[in-house]
């Protein structure tokens, strides 16, 4: 006796310490063992008995398997089925899980199941913007409910048709435990739904309030993400992402398109548009506003004015010069808009080569120019002597040289349009799409060639001038439709082969005072930049053009294999050392055979669980799906100490008899009250006992207990047994009780009072279907 209340003692002051949370639950169960192993419950060799468990080992291999099944990217294909659920409401991801789970664990071993659908109930968690607590619990509670599906799927049920067979009663056929585990999934799924959603922790609503991780906090990432729609018969459709002008034209980056339900994350600059595509952008709100919108810029058809454009203006064809002040300066930098109100059409160098980035490139000796303007202003450009005499271009030519080179395109500006107020510079029609404003209709005046300074005003005529094709793309921008994103977007734009995250200036860089455009940053390293975090403050405008500095943090989206490129230049840090590692896809039919041979073994009873769980995390780095210290990473240690310094209790109960004890007390006053009251009284006891010990020895303790109650009472062997095995696989209400839920409890961020709270009335409602259908299904 005094070893009972010892016991109970050691017991109820672990629950204590498990509920409250002042230790850490491993260092409680060290605690524990010493206990037991110092009051003399448990010699010294069952204390450590639990460091060689099966338990402990399967589960350690079980880490390993799932590290492999990750780091291949073989469980982020498993799991996109159920990804795609991600923008469904919390109720529906959590039914799929489940029901999933579940019927996995009919075919599966159930901790292997928890260990394959963990990686992918976190990424689910990551794209629908949740909490990871919101989704690993019920997943581990999927898990363990459909563990009992059929006869051979989890030990209890083996044990109990073992126990039948050896006592001479018709054992349970394979199928014999599916209607009642059926019906129990069922009453969990609803009472997760209904109740238990209510119980978890972490909000229950979507992106607004729902988890966020740090990068998301500090550069705001939501409040810059929006889409954009290609409506039908856009200007757009067929052109690539460069020449589509998101990026020069609205300092947008584009990070995905959604094309006929598929997402393309990080597409290809080179990647054509299509009609009905969605493209996800990063960017300044102010920016999208710029050319998008009939109310900013509107066509407007005027031949009369278009004749009247080129009546006055003049082409004409010259040089430049020996010491003209003109050699070695771009066009901006000579100000021959500003100044001279002449505009550059094409640009020749002295070997007849046409130059493309006109604007970029400096004047050299000899440069042919094809120059528009008043005949006035080019006649000044000789007095100063800054190119050689004209070649005017003659008039019957000109609508030529209109056709091949420019076309005109007219576009008021109408009354709160964004461009009011703003000079020619700032509305970006040069630099974004090449146009030049060669004109502008006000109040029945005619303005030529414009200077750049000159402020817009509303109703005014801008005659603009370029290719068809740049006209086109500015046509094309102001159909766009934008919208604002779903509150999960930020996770979807994330993968195993795309990802966002932080790069710094290194100690050693060579790069400050350079900007991203000097260093080709997107054509060298294949990564986006979207913001420069600086002093305390996210950067988004003119990244391209910002001189870098000592202390730079750089957001970059692109492909995982581009980040390794950048880890290794020694000019940059990468933050986050995992968003550097792809996912190794050229090593999945590995790790898929692997795993399947871990399964097909134990199955089959070749080997035990545990042996081909060691066995298969072995095979997983010998043929690379993972190194052997990711595979040391991957154990969660403080799991695998609470299972091995929490078996010995198990130990300490069958040693002190308490199982018995209870049960021959207990079985006797419900007896005379019909079998399912002795049905709920054996459940009773053996569901409070799987909260401590292992479903196993659990069987094999209340066995002889059910069939000597059955005897005695004249009551169905077959009821009781089933109502053993069930009641052991009902192990819901506490982390110890199975490893699936010690798999999920580090993840998820799970106390112990988060198990209790949703576990136990979960195990009343499970009770309560149990005791109600099973003298139904197996009359007494």
């Amino acid at each position: 006796m005094t070893h009972l209340i010892i016991l109970v003692a050691i017991i109820l002051a672990a629950l204590v310490l498990f509920i409250g949370g002042w230790i850490a639950v491993d260092v409680t169960g060290l605690l524990v063992l010493s206990a037991l192993a110092l009051t003399g419950l448990v010699s010294s060799t069952e204390a450590l008995a639990g460091f060689s468990s099966s338990a402990v080992i399967t589960v350690m291999g079980m880490f390993i398997l799932t590290a492999g099944l990750t780091r291949t990217g073989v469980a982020y294909r498993l799991g996109q089925p159920i990804q795609r659920l991600a923008q469904n409401s919390e109720a529906v991801i959590i039914v799929a899980l489940m029901a999933a789970a579940a019927i996995l664990s009919a075919l599966i071993n159930t901790t292997t199941v928890a260990s394959i659908m963990l990686p992918t109930t976190m990424e689910l968690a990551r794209r629908s913007g949740r909490s990871p607590s919101r989704l690993l619990l019920p997943m581990a509670l999927g898990c363990l409910l459909g563990g009992p599906f059929t006869g051979i799927s989890t030990p209890s049920n083996i044990l109990a048709t073992d126990a039948l067979a050896a006592a001479g009663f018709p054992p349970f056929k394979l199928l014999d435990f599916t209607p009642i585990t059926a019906a129990l999934v069922v009453a969990g799924i609803l009472f997760v739904i209904l109740i238990g959603r209510r119980i978890l922790p972490g909000s229950s609503k979507k992106k607004d309030v729902a988890y966020q991780g740090p990068l998301e906090s500090s550069y705001q990432l939501t409040t810059h993400l929006f889409t954009l729609r290609i409506r039908h018969g856009s200007k757009l459709a067929g052109r690539t992402l460069i020449e589509s002008r998101l990026g020069s034209a609205l300092f947008l980056t584009v990070l995905g398109l959604k094309r006929r339900g598929e997402l393309i994350l990080a597409p290809r600059p080179q990647e054509k548009l299509q009609e009905g595509d969605t493209i996800i952008v990063h960017g300044h709100p102010n920016h999208l506003q710029y050319f998008n919108g009939h109310q900013h810029l509107c066509v407007e058809a005027n031949h009369e004015m278009n004749e009247q454009m080129l009546q006055g203006l003049t082409m004409a064809e010259t040089v430049i010069i020996k010491d003209s002040p003109f050699i070695g300066t771009t066009v901006a930098e000579s100000r021959l808009r500003q100044k001279y109100r002449v505009h550059v059409l094409s640009l020749h160098t002295a070997q007849g080569e046409a130059v493309q980035n006109v604007r970029r490139r400096p004047f050299a000796l000899g440069d042919r120019l094809l120059l528009q303007g008043e005949q006035q202003a080019l006649e000044k450009l000789v007095a100063d002597g800054l190119v050689a005499p004209l070649c005017c271009t003659p008039v019957n030519s000109i609508n030529q040289l209109v056709t091949e080179q420019t076309s005109l395109l007219p576009m008021r500006v109408p009354d709160g349009s964004i461009m009011v107020g703003r000079n020619l510079v700032e509305s970006r029609l040069g630099n974004a799409f090449g146009l030049t404003v060669i004109g502008i209709f006000r109040e029945k005046a005619l303005l030529f060639m414009p200077s750049s300074e000159e402020i817009i005003q509303k109703d005014d005529l801008l005659i603009l001038q370029g290719t068809k094709y740049d006209l086109e793309a500015l046509v094309g921008l102001q159909a766009l439709l934008i919208e604002r994103p779903s509150s999960g977007l930020i996770a979807e734009l994330e993968s195993q082969q795309v990802t966002v995250t932080e790069v710094l200036l290194s100690p050693r860089t060579t790069l400050a005072g350079q900007t991203l455009a000097n260093l080709l940053f997107r054509d060298h390293y294949g990564l986006s930049v979207l913001a420069i975090w600086r002093k305390g403050q996210a950067h988004r405008l003119h990244l391209q053009d910002m001189p870098l500095q000592f202390g730079d943090a750089l957001l970059v989206y692109g492909q995982r294999q581009s980040l390794e490129a950048v880890a290794r230049d020694p000019n940059f840090l990468v933050l986050d050392k995992e968003a550097t590692q792809a996912p190794l896809m050229n090593k999945a039919p590995y790790a898929i055979a692997i795993m399947i041979a871990v399964l097909l073994s134990a199955i089959l009873g070749y080997v035990h669980i545990s042996i081909a769980a060691l066995t298969g995390a072995a095979l997983m780095v010998l043929f690379g799906c993972l190194t052997i210290d990711e595979a040391y990473r991957a154990i969660e240690w403080k799991v695998i100490f609470l299972v091995a310094t929490m078996l010995p209790l198990g130990v300490a109960v069958q040693n002190t008899g308490a199982a018995e004890l209870v049960t021959s007390h207990l079985i006797p006053m419900v007896g005379g009250l019909g079998p399912r009251w002795v049905v709920a009284a054996l459940f009773l006891v053996t569901v409070i006992g799987t909260q401590v010990i292992p479903t196993a020895p659990l069987v094999v303790l209340m066995s002889p207990i059910a069939l000597s109650t059955a005897a005695s009472l004249n009551i169905s062997p077959q009821l009781l047994m089933m109502t053993i095995a069930i009641a052991a696989s009902s192990s819901y209400a506490s982390p110890l009780s199975h490893p699936a839920h010690l798999l999920i409890m580090s993840p998820g961020g799970y106390r112990f009072i988060d198990y209790i709270k949703i576990g136990i009335p979960l195990t009343l409602v499970i009770m309560a279907v149990a005791i109600w259908l099973l003298p139904i299904l197996w009359p007494a």
